[in-house]
């Protein structure tokens, strides 16, 4: 058995028939040239043969008397692949509309605790012929960003006749033959006082409003987005030329994840416009910070969170992004100037708080003490990858909705594109692509504004 760690229960905790705690991913792919009319139904089967190498893909959760009611990890007795790798013949035209839909009816659906938490689901019967789809969905409790990633790039090859199935114990090792010397590992005398220096620091920051963990007091401007979510979806998919974003990003001297924020934040805050809602302060952002290391890639969770203003109280764009800027400089100088024991206990005050929560049956959330949406930003390859011969030709995620954040935008890269997936509550956003739209025309502004590049639309407006 595996006890799962306090970042995996605090996820397994969240977990309601409104907040679904698992995480989605549709892939498009182009076919192999000539091949088989049933090369689809054959890939189903040979994924339920050599499944994915997803964190604890071969188990289940299991909780009893003797582990004291906590989670943990047990190898499943038996895995149903039939359940977990399922093939569909989409029943309409099979376009791109129809696989976002898919994607957000199955993202409403949970998964079965008695079974590991995952499943993949392969569509066939699109609109292009000569092109299927897959979409993963994994819990949470078992998977980040990173540890996802780390999979894809041992199931999606750079080779296009490269067929073999993925060797994650070949490729940990090959990532410990190549990772540096590691430090010496410090007594646990020495661990014990940078654990309570890093606690006072964290505590002293909490206390004086300077914290980068939670926003500040009073400053989180309540929208439709900080309320309880429903258990509906909407879905929607926007993309952005990586190379201009990291143009901008080098002539403001910021990073990519920066601008990211700054188009995120006004797209919003216009969207919210349209609606009627009056946003005069900034919107503020929460977004995960990863703690993993090169010995810990296939593992679950290894993250922590940092709260920081969107500047879309700002005139300009350039004003926008150095606020942005400012913040998450001060962010990751915070979070890495503690250990990461520090952050995890803390982390365990919140299980604690969730705990409370589920056994008194409240769902309440306290809509100031919230930020406004939950930005994640996945790298994934610059170059082609495929998949048993096929071609990949784009990833798009659908990521956790959550009580008090309602909205949440994770970007991936691949093949010079940045490709957003915005999920919310349907009743809160049934029309979310306008928030895609309202993206793009921030970008274009900040491009004329910082790159004196001509605007497709509309000029920044405050």
């Amino acid at each position: 058995m595996t006890k799962l760690t306090a970042l995996d229960n605090m996820f397994l905790l969240m977990d309601n028939p409104e907040q679904k705690m698992h995480i989605l991913a549709y892939v498009t792919f182009e076919k192999p040239r000539q091949c088989a009319e049933n090369y689809v139904e054959k890939l189903v089967e040979e994924i339920r043969q050599n499944p994915w190498p997803l964190p604890h893909y071969n188990q289940r959760l299991h909780r009893s008397v003797r582990t004291l009611g906590r989670y943990h990890w047990v190898n499943a007795q038996e895995v149903d692949m039939n359940h977990h790798v399922r093939f569909v013949r989409l029943s309409g035209i099979g376009s791109a509309q129809e696989i976002r839909d898919y994607t957000t009816d199955l993202h409403s659906i949970s998964l079965d605790y008695n079974r590991p938490l995952w499943e993949i689901h392969v569509l066939d019967g699109l609109e292009n012929k000569d092109e299927f789809a897959l979409v993963v969905k994994v819990h949470h409790c078992s998977i980040d960003g990173v540890s996802a990633r780390n999979v894809m790039e041992e199931v999606f090859k750079t080779d296009p006749n490269d067929v073999s199935n993925a060797d994650m114990a070949a490729k940990k090792m090959n990532q410990k033959r190549h990772s540096s010397r590691r430090p010496p590992i410090a007594s646990r005398a020495a661990r014990l006082k940078a654990y309570w220096k890093g606690l006072g620091v964290i505590r002293a920051q909490i206390k004086s409003g300077e914290t980068m963990l939670i926003p500040p007091a009073g400053a989180v401007p309540v929208t439709r987005f900080n309320q309880i979510v429903a258990p509906t979806r909407s879905f929607s998919t926007t993309s952005l030329p990586l190379n201009a974003v990291a143009e901008i990003a080098r002539v403001t001297r910021s990073t990519i994840n920066d601008i990211v924020s700054a188009i995120v934040g006004t797209g919003l805050r216009r969207y919210l416009e349209e609606k009627g809602e009056s946003v005069k302060k900034s919107l503020y952002a929460t977004m995960p910070i990863s703690l993993h290391t090169e010995d810990d890639l296939d593992q679950s969770n290894r993250i922590s969170f940092c709260a920081y203003s969107l500047g879309t109280d700002m005139t300009s764009p350039g004003e926008q992004i150095n606020v942005i800027r400012q913040a998450t400089e001060r962010a990751k100088k915070q979070i890495g100037g503690v250990p990461q024991s520090v952050l995890y206990s803390l982390m365990g005050v919140r299980i604690l708080t969730l705990i409370y929560k589920r056994l008194r049956g409240i769902r309440e959330v306290n809509p100031r003490t919230m930020t406004n949406v939950l930005i994640s930003n996945v790298p994934l390859f610059k170059e082609a990858r495929y998949y048993k011969g096929s071609k990949l030709l784009g990833i798009y995620p659908l990521s956790l909705v959550m009580d008090g954040i309602g909205i949440n935008i994770t970007v991936s890269s691949y093949l010079g594109n940045l490709v957003f997936g915005l999920a919310s509550d349907k009743t809160k956003a049934p029309d979310i692509e306008k928030i895609g739209d309202l993206m793009q025309d921030a970008f274009d502004a900040m491009k004329a504004a910082i790159l004196n590049q001509p605007l497709r639309q509309e000029a920044w407006s405050s």
